[in-house]
């Protein structure tokens, strides 16, 4: 009999479906053998678009908008058989009370939920009240189902057809460097000018710009172009693969990249090259994953209303100096 695993959500937006890439190599790297069913309630998942071609590398099979009911007289699904179906191991990744006694109703031998403080896992644990990253929450649920020590430096393995297209613009005996200069809240961005002084600090050093801007950041275009005239754009070259799969294929070719707290910052954060990540409002420790390469620099550092705009571009080159010797 097929041995599977069911992982619940309640949909992934991009930058949640880039966050959990870790969660999909650990369970495919401590559970190999299992069939991995991602189960959606009534959100959508990238991992069905945006990020299908990494995606498919770890999950065996998407169901998409269950819808399940929690109520005995009806069909654990409207829009899919749950009746004849059974999972060694269910791990539920979010917290709704409804959704997870819906949830609980396929047959299962093990139930993996953090609801109500456990009340409904097959296995009782005390939640760290501490706050932390979101991924590290999923990952203690996984440690239920198999302890095993996490892959701090994980590679998101990037497609070969996506790797020899990209290798046609990135030349071996040049240096590159990233920057991505927007973010969906005002307050998040650090001046665009401190982006173009760091900039052409490595340029002056024989470094080549690569520039990632997200739907928002357009109208930056021309401007930045105007300072790096030879500067990379990944996503006008690429055509046959998503923007955001471009762009987390791109930090392969990165000697460094320097980013915002942005949706971008996510795609960034792929281990093949340091990432400096710019926090102004927000606490870093909450929306930065543990990595070795990924570091991150606070306004709190140089003010107490924590600006963004605070944080000096002569602190960055040097902290990026500091990284690359």
């Amino acid at each position: 009999m097929e041995k599977k695993i069911l992982v619940f959500s309640n949909g992934e937006k991009i930058g949640d479906g880039i966050i959990k890439l870790p969660l999909l190599y650990e369970i495919k790297k401590r559970l190999p053998e299992y069939k991995l069913v991602w189960v959606t309630n009534k959100g959508s998942t990238a991992y069905r678009d945006k990020l299908k071609f990494i995606a498919e590398q770890y999950i065996d099979e998407i169901i998409e908008k269950a819808d399940l009911s929690p109520f005995f007289w009806m069909k654990v699904s409207k829009n899919y058989d749950f009746e004849n179906s059974f999972y060694e191991y269910i791990l539920d990744t979010q917290k709704s009370f409804y959704r997870t006694i819906a949830l609980k109703r396929i047959k299962n031998r093990q139930f993996i939920s953090a609801t109500a403080n456990s009340l409904f896992s097959s296995i009782k644990f005390i939640k760290k009240n501490k706050r932390r990253y979101y991924l590290d929450d999923l990952f203690d649920l996984l440690d239920l189902i198999k302890k095993s020590k996490i892959e701090e430096n994980f590679k998101i393995k990037i497609p070969d057809d996506l790797d020899l297209n990209l290798k046609k613009f990135f030349k071996k005996d040049q240096k590159y460097f990233g920057i991505a200069p927007g973010a969906g809240e005002k307050n998040k961005i650090w001046p665009l000018m401190n982006f173009i002084n760091v900039g052409k600090y490595f340029l002056d050093k024989n470094y080549k710009a690569v520039l990632f801007l997200g739907p928002e950041e357009k109208h930056l275009r021309e401007k930045i172009l105007h300072e790096f005239p030879e500067a990379i754009i990944p996503e006008e070259l690429i055509s046959n693969f998503s923007n955001i799969e471009t762009v987390i294929a791109s930090t392969k070719y990165l000697k460094f990249a320097l980013c915002n707290d942005s949706g971008i910052s996510h795609m960034l954060s792929t281990s093949y090259c340091p990432l400096i990540k710019l926090f102004g409002p927000k606490e870093s420790l909450k929306f930065t994953p543990s990595n070795i390469n990924i570091h991150t620099i606070s306004a709190s550092k140089f003010s107490k209303n924590n600006k963004i705009d605070s944080i000096p571009a002569e602190y960055v080159i040097d902290k990026i100096n500091k990284l690359l010797e």
